[in-house]
């Protein structure tokens, strides 16, 4: 039987603490390297007018939050 001790558990927690500000670095490189190019600006740009037009013709709802989640208002 293979047993795992709180010491192999905070050896885990400590590894995944060190690379995570790396592993966090690495995907915002991507996205911001994405997001930079004129096909992404050119589809958030799409979406963003579809959104505003729905919210201008009533097609939205407004929503609240309670206790870090979404809830209708």
């Amino acid at each position: 039987m293979n047993m795992v001790t709180n010491k192999d558990n905070e050896r885990t927690l400590i590894k995944i603490a060190e690379e995570a500000p790396l592993v966090i670095a690495a995907d915002n490189e991507q996205w911001e390297a994405l997001m930079a190019s004129d096909e992404a600006q050119t589809l958030l740009n799409k979406m963003a007018g579809e959104a505003l037009s729905e919210h201008q013709t009533g097609k939205t709802k407004t929503m609240g939050f309670s206790h870090g989640r979404i809830v209708p208002s």
